[in-house]
């Protein structure tokens, strides 16, 4: 029975995180950040959106929230929500650091 529910939830943050790359794609962001890759604020498909998708549905599973196939559309839906959080409104909740140039 454990190794059946972990399976699920191993399952579904896979799909989750597929599904707000495709998404994310779809809508026009970039698959990876510009170079250099370490100090980019870019907004890309595979950095921040999976995370923030994996993250909400790790907040759903926390609650006991699964919803109707045991997380199966909720997963899906929260790579669809994440990706266009990070689109449209993540610059918004998180803005980004003020850059200080050197003179």
């Amino acid at each position: 029975m454990i190794i059946h529910v972990e399976l699920y939830l191993l399952i579904n943050y896979l799909i989750s995180a597929i599904i707000s790359i495709i998404i994310a794609l779809g809508i026009g962001l970039p698959l990876l950040p510009e170079n250099p890759k370490r100090f980019a604020w870019t907004k890309s498909a595979m950095f921040p959106t999976p995370v923030i998708a994996m993250g909400l549905l790790a907040l759903f599973y926390s609650t006991g929230f699964y919803w109707i196939y045991n997380g199966l559309v909720l997963s899906m839906i929260m790579g669809v929500l994440s990706s266009f959080f990070v689109k449209y409104l993540l610059d918004h909740v998180f803005p980004r650091p003020i850059v200080e140039e050197e003179s």
